[in-house]
């Protein structure tokens, strides 16, 4: 049975939100006529997904930085910022942002606890030069379970 004739891109079972967090200093110059001129600091938390920064908070300092990272990542998530499916013609690997050059389709999809079932439609992943081959340790994201559609 076929849902639809377009392809759906698979979400990956290991797939996170974002790939990349950062924190970093931000320095500014404060000039005031009443308490004077100065360098002051600041911080910056920045979530990053396929290398484009998809949101981002600003803190007193790193430390506080650090300290509030989980709860924006959660924030994030909850206001929708979160995504874990493929992009565009974006490679597929977590953490790769380069163009994806091979189209994949599933054979199969496997749940968490490793049960097999026929996909419904069209399901894909694309991936880029470095990461086509797949390996054979995983169910779902195995060379034997993909079929190259370009």
């Amino acid at each position: 049975m076929k849902l639809g004739n377009e392809p759906w891109r698979a979400l990956k079972p290991d797939a996170q939100a974002f790939d990349e967090v950062r924190i970093i200093t931000v320095p500014r110059y404060k000039q005031s006529g009443l308490s004077g001129n100065e360098w002051r600091i600041s911080a910056s938390i920045q979530l990053w997904r396929k290398g484009k920064m998809i949101v981002e908070r600003g803190a007193r300092d790193i430390e506080a930085a650090c300290m509030f990272v989980g709860a924006f990542y959660l924030d994030s998530c909850d206001n929708g910022l979160a995504f874990f499916g493929g992009e565009d013609d974006i490679c597929d690997q977590e953490g790769c942002s380069q163009s994806a050059t091979v189209t994949y389709r599933l054979k199969a999809q496997y749940c968490r606890e490793g049960h097999r079932t026929e996909p419904h439609q069209l399901t894909i992943r694309k991936f880029c030069d470095r990461h086509k081959t797949r390996g054979d340790g995983a169910l779902e994201d195995a060379d034997d379970n993909y079929e190259v559609v370009k």
